[in-house]
């Protein structure tokens, strides 16, 4: 008997230009997801559907139900690089973080794949709101989660190549193309500027902090649109990158306070279980990721997002100089 499969979507496509590539990608992997479930073993002989997720937009995200089970098939836009999303999957779940468990990985038509367990609970940003997050001290647990997560250590910083990070060092990172070109658009552009505060100094901050440091599994997309409302929460969803806690935290900071304007006082407690902190290495980390994410960002008009975070640096620069 052969497989039967039944698409019941297809798959949404961004409506920004700078999106133009992934949109054509998602339309062309269409073929590949039939070719991927009728060639493989655990779909052999039954029914199959297939649901695309309308959430992301650096993968296609496909929804496969049999009659005996769900599961997750999540294929990566980029043909650059593979992402190893289940290597970091499977690192966060020795270290005793919920996550959904990874059952094959490889790479489809070029694009890196990963199929996975469905898990079936609600988005924790769907189930509550931001107020109802910290009155259950939901935020405070999603900061314990995440320092959990960057216990375990890497070799290098960046994405992974063979293991290891395509960096030997934090500096690598920091000064890579990448960055330069990122730094530079966001200064081009008008988006930063110094009243936001320095950005050689953050650098120079971050280097001395980090040194020779040894990396850790970083999410670098952590929030509560990327968590299961289960008990206890469940991650899925990374941008995963070898590189400083501090970097990873920040990153989410930089989302919080985008959403709302505000610094998320509970996520960072409970990421150093209120404990001090050196609140210049976090602030360096915060005005670097700004650049980071203000590139995307200014393309796709996210204006509100930007001044959120443009106001938030101005009130803060002076962390900088503790």
């Amino acid at each position: 008997m052969e497989s039967s499969i039944v698409f019941k979507n297809e798959p949404k496509l961004s409506p920004h230009e700078a999106d133009n590539k992934y949109n054509k990608r998602r339309i062309a992997l269409i073929p590949q997801v039939e070719e991927f479930i009728s060639s493989n073993i655990r779909f052999k002989g039954k029914e199959t559907s297939v649901i695309f997720a309308h959430e992301g937009v650096s993968s296609l995200i496909c929804i496969i139900e049999t009659q005996d089970e769900k599961l997750v098939l999540k294929i990566h836009l980029s043909i650059l690089r593979s992402t190893d999303e289940g290597q970091f999957l499977s690192v966060w779940e020795q270290a005793g973080v919920s996550v959904p468990h990874v059952l094959e990985e490889g790479m489809l038509n070029g694009h890196a794949y990963v199929l996975m367990e469905y898990i079936d609970a609600p988005l924790l940003g769907e189930k509550s709101t931001r107020e109802e997050l910290i009155d259950k001290g939901l935020r405070s647990e999603m900061g314990t989660t995440l320092r959990r997560m960057h216990e375990p250590k890497g070799e290098g910083y960046g994405r992974l190549i063979y293991g290891k990070g395509e960096f030997s060092n934090f500096k690598g990172w920091l000064e890579s193309e990448d960055m330069k070109n990122r730094f530079k658009y966001v200064k081009d552009n008008g988006v930063l500027g110094e009243e936001h505060g320095s950005l050689p100094l953050a650098c120079k901050i971050l280097l001395e902090y980090v040194g020779d440091k040894k990396s850790s599994y970083c999410h670098f997309d952590f929030g509560s649109k990327n968590i299961f409302a289960t008990n206890p929460i469940t991650v899925f969803d990374p941008n995963p990158e070898l590189n400083n806690g501090y970097m990873d935290l920040a990153r989410s900071t930089v989302n919080s306070i985008a959403h709302d304007g505000k610094f998320p006082n509970q996520l960072v407690d409970g990421y150093f279980s209120n404990e001090s902190y050196d609140k210049k290495v976090l602030q360096a980390a915060i005005l670097v990721n700004s650049y980071y994410k203000f590139n995307y960002w200014h393309k796709t008009n996210k204006l509100k997002a930007i001044k959120n975070v443009q106001d938030y640096l101005i009130r803060t620069k002076d962390l900088l100089n503790l």
